[in-house]
């Protein structure tokens, strides 16, 4: 490699993982959360997806998606993790994988404008990684594109890369895609774990000098953490699968380590799930004012109406008739009576209506008849009137019988 190539390639690295005499040395920092999806796979059969926290080295989740899979890549975008799947018919073909392990068997990934049935090219992969809606491919220095983008051309290969220089791009088994570039992990005699960079629009791979993990066989997961550190698994290492992490100072730390393994692939970091809505607090019930109780004004007594007393018409008082004025005795004319006098007409009377006659009662009959007559007082005047007159006859009748008597002696 030549020095500019070197130093090209130092500079995307150290920009990445803080490899450069500013950042180093540094304290090494407690590792960010990164959820990512591991395919594990054995000597034999198909792989188990693995949940796996490489910040903590924590596993939340571990499936079989009955695939033997590889090149897996995360979309953010679409919160999907897509995944070739060997040994279906007409070679590799395209799986999703969601967050809560499902799987979906998208059919085979061929060239654009080939019709099916045609074997896929990308049979036989090793390393994958998705950037924006492309999805990189690798297999023996050879790197595919396939579209993501929905339309004629989904799932199809539309650009095919060959890698250079080759001795660092063909053992190179996984990466991971940031702003333009694919960080991987080269182990071939040249590369003895370093981390190379590959550009895709041109195939050129470049080497940083002092960005490098242990040497292994293979590493088959890289995975970029959004604080900058790398992480590689290496299959098989003194017997065992290790996973290393290389932080932005360039210092390479054992994150976690269990049983060789014959292939991996990993993508992510996966994106925080979304917060479910917060519920909305519930409205406060207002508390009503109490309205005052209005106080009762006592309701006043209804005056009762009285019964109309019923004025009596008074009656005019009927004028008196003249007492006559006693007469002189003299001798009386034996033949001639007086004539009676003519008593006044006595005016008439409108007697008050009448109340309503309570119920009688046999010991009232007497004072009612005497009040009768205390009401009338004309009836007491006439009465007196008849005596005054039967009197007066009686005296003259009774001079004339004595003035008879002497006349015959």
């Amino acid at each position: 490699m030549d020095g500019v190539t070197r130093a090209a390639a130092t500079a995307a690295v150290a920009g990445l993982v803080g490899a450069s005499a500013l950042l180093a040395p540094m304290t090494a920092r407690a590792a960010e959360s990164c959820l990512v999806v591991q395919a594990e796979t054995g000597s034999y059969g198909k792989s188990k997806l693995r949940w796996l926290d490489v910040g903590s080295g924590t596993t939340s989740r571990v499936t079989e998606p009955g695939y033997r899979l590889n090149a897996l890549g995360y979309s953010a975008t679409r919160d999907l993790v897509f995944g070739v799947a060997e040994g279906l018919s007409r070679g590799a073909h395209a799986v999703t994988i969601d967050r809560d392990g499902r799987t979906q068997d998208l059919g085979p990934i061929t060239r654009a404008g080939n019709r099916l049935p045609v074997w896929s090219p990308v049979a036989g992969v090793t390393a994958g990684a998705i950037g924006g809606n492309s999805w990189y491919l690798l297999r023996n220095g050879t790197l595919y594109t396939v579209d993501l983008t929905p339309g004629e051309r989904y799932l199809r290969v539309i650009k095919t890369v060959f890698l250079r220089p080759i001795t660092l791009a063909h053992d190179v088994n996984d990466f991971a895609y940031h702003n333009g570039l694919l960080y991987g992990v080269s182990t071939t005699w040249r590369g003895k774990g370093a981390v190379i960079t590959i550009d895709p629009a041109s195939g050129k791979v470049r080497e940083a000098e002092d960005a490098r993990f242990p040497p292994a066989d293979i590493y088959g997961s890289v995975v970029l953490a959004r604080d900058g550190a790398l992480y590689a698994m290496a299959n098989r290492i003194g017997g065992r699968s290790v996973l290393y992490r290389l932080d932005r100072g360039g210092q390479v730390t054992q994150v976690l380590s269990g049983p060789p393994l014959a292939g991996s692939d990993a993508a992510g970091c996966l994106t925080a799930p979304p917060e479910p809505p917060k519920p909305e607090p519930p409205k406060p019930t207002p508390i009503p004012t109490p309205t005052p109780t209005p106080t009762s004004s006592p309701s006043p007594t209804p005056t009762p109406t009285p019964t109309p007393t019923q004025t009596p018409t008074l009656s005019p008082s009927s004028t008196p008739s003249p007492k006559p004025s006693p007469t002189p005795t003299s001798s009386p004319s034996p033949t001639s009576t007086p004539p009676s006098p003519t008593p006044s007409p006595s005016p008439k009377v409108v007697p008050p209506p009448a109340p309503i006659p309570a119920k009688p009662s046999r010991g009232a009959a007497p004072k009612e008849r005497k009040a009768s007559a205390q009401s009338d007082p004309h009836a007491r005047t006439k009465e007196k009137r008849r005596w005054g007159l039967t009197a007066l006859v009686l005296i003259l009748g009774g001079g004339a019988a004595a003035g008879a008597v002497r006349r015959a002696r």
